[in-house]
C-alpha cells in the first residue's frame, strides 16, 4: 500500500478504539453504582465524585455514595475484577476504618482519584 492509505488505516483503528474506549468506563460506572444500591439495600442512593481509575481488567470506581432521608454520606470503592463492592463504616460495611482508608488511599487517590 501506498503511505496515505496507511496512514489513513491507522487513524481509522486508533479512531474506532477510542470510540471504545468510553463504553467501558460508563459501563464499569453504572455497574458500580447499582452494585453500590444493592449493598446499601436503596435504589434511590446517589452519587458523586465518581471517578474511575486502572484499566478494565483491574481498575475501580471511586467516589461517593448518599443514601437516606438523613442522607449518609460515605466514600465508596468497587472493583472491576469483581472484589467488593467496599464502603466506608457507617453504611452497613464491616471493614474498619483504617482498613477502608488504606485501600482509599493505595486503589484511589495513588491510581489517580481526581473526586
Amino acid at each position: 500500500m501506498r503511505p496515505i492509505p496507511n496512514l489513513l488505516l491507522a487513524c481509522a483503528l486508533l479512531s474506532a478504539c477510542s470510540a471504545s474506549s468510553g463504553d467501558w468506563r460508563a459501563d464499569a460506572i453504572a455497574s458500580a453504582e447499582a452494585k453500590m444500591r444493592g449493598l446499601i439495600n436503596d435504589p434511590a442512593a446517589t452519587f458523586s465524585h465518581v471517578y474511575l481509575t486502572g484499566d478494565n481488567a483491574t481498575g475501580q470506581t471511586c467516589g461517593v455514595v448518599r443514601s437516606g432521608i438523613f442522607t449518609k454520606e460515605a466514600r465508596f470503592i468497587v472493583y472491576i475484577d469483581g472484589a467488593g463492592p467496599y464502603v466506608e463504616p457507617g453504611l452497613g460495611q464491616s471493614m474498619s476504618q483504617a482498613d477502608f482508608d488504606w485501600a482509599w488511599k493505595n486503589d484511589c487517590v495513588n491510581e489517580g482519584y481526581k473526586g
